[in-house]
């Protein structure tokens, strides 16, 4: 009996070891901007010029490491322009040294395709071609975007562009980046994502969009009667975000900071929490959560909302167990307001979505603080399209 607990003790020791070396296999790649594509094929291609270089050489590494199951890809300083999409597989972590710049590439060289909206999107290379291929949160896994000193990517004012989309993933962090220059699109764009930290990075500048309403981190739902989402691999299954949270981000000059466009009827993004940022003028609410379940707005700074409409610091329509609480308002027309909506236009045959709270949600309101505001409390609407009967109002703080 000894030697055979001492065999499988040992088959055990075995075992474990092959999973620490199966982890630590995954490759770690170094390029800089002068680099060329690890896959030399690609130097032939008749679309490799000035223009798209950089791009192919991203493009090249990242397929290299779907091959290789992950790894780390590591950008020492320079600026790498990026002219059309690059493809993230799971496993892969992406680490840009002090003084990268990742520059969106408007300009091609080529007649054979345009520059790309977007920079970045979470879904293996091999599968960006292909429609329907993932549904729920059964996508790439495990990826992250973690600057190491001063970080940009600049979006160059490229119209509709968007610098990282994620959908229907699990486990991503997006941590120590300047995202800068966005017009009409989003720096991030989130759908069907499950557990997602978006720390320590900046948003900052945008041009006004035709309705003022794009925000620098949208979060919706994969669904085609809204026609917010229109990435071909996704099954378009309405699933929504769940367990993000969005901590210590400076936000400044924008549409809005963070936000939902329209709302899948029944499907609620669980568990946001944004936490301990500072957002610093916006042309519209600088937080619009909309069918929101447990979530979480604390510790937040907000200012400088603009004032020719009776905009707020946070607009909230189809809450759930809300804690909205600790932050504080300066400058702006309203603080919050929490009222029920109905989406216009895509998505208008889905019923009314109303708030659902209780007396815990509505005492931590009063614990929000004001400077400067219109009006110093905090309204919440229970009925829908009336905004002055039937309203509780919560008194907040002056600081």
């Amino acid at each position: 009996m000894k030697k055979i607990m001492f065999i499988m003790a040992v088959l055990t020791a075995i075992l474990s070891t092959q999973t620490l070396d199966t982890k630590a296999a995954y490759p770690t790649y170094t390029i800089t901007q002068s680099s060329s594509p690890i896959n030399k094929s690609m130097l032939k291609f008749s679309t490799y010029n000035t223009y798209t270089k950089q791009y192919y050489v991203l493009r090249s590494y990242l397929e290299e490491l779907e091959k290789k199951g992950g790894g780390t890809l590591v950008l020492n300083s320079g600026t790498y322009t990026i002219t059309n999409t690059l493809y993230v597989p799971s496993n892969v972590t992406l680490r840009f040294k002090n003084g990268v710049k990742i520059m969106k590439g408007t300009v091609t060289g080529t007649s054979q395709f345009q520059a790309a909206k977007s920079v970045f999107q979470l879904i293996r290379p091999s599968r960006s071609g292909k429609t329907g291929v993932y549904g729920k949160y059964d996508g790439e896994k495990n990826i992250s975007f973690i600057g190491e000193g001063k970080v940009l990517f600049d979006m160059k004012y490229f119209k509709d562009g968007i610098a990282i989309i994620a959908g229907h993933n699990q486990n991503v962090k997006i941590e120590n980046i300047e995202f800068h220059n966005m017009q009409s699109g989003h720096f991030i764009e989130m759908d069907a994502t499950y557990k997602v930290v978006i720390k320590n990075n900046e948003f900052i500048d945008s041009k006004a969009s035709a309705n003022l309403n794009k925000e620098a981190i949208n979060l919706d739902t994969p669904d085609k009667e809204t026609q917010g989402w229109s990435q071909k691999w996704s099954k378009y299954d309405k699933t929504p975000n769940k367990d993000v949270l969005i901590e210590g981000n400076l936000f400044k000059n924008l549409d809005r900071a963070i936000g939902t466009h329209k709302y899948s009827e029944g499907k609620f993004h669980e568990a946001v929490i944004i936490r301990k940022n500072v957002i610093d003028k916006t042309r519209r609410d600088s937080i619009r959560a909309m069918n929101w379940s447990n979530s979480i707005i604390e510790g937040n700074t907000i200012r400088n909302v603009e004032r020719s409409g009776n905009y707020s610091g946070i607009l909230a329509s189809g809450v759930k167990n809300p804690l909205f609480r600790n932050n504080s308002f300066e400058n702006a027309p309203r603080p919050i307001q929490i009222f029920p909506w109905k989406n216009s236009g895509p998505g208008s045959r889905y019923a009314v979505t109303y708030n659902v709270m209780n007396s815990p949600n509505i005492s931590a309101l009063s614990t929000n603080k004001v400077k400067n505001t219109t009006e110093s409390f905090i309204r919440v609407n229970s009925v829908y399209n009336e905004y002055t009967k039937n309203t509780i109002k919560v008194n907040c703080m002056a600081y």
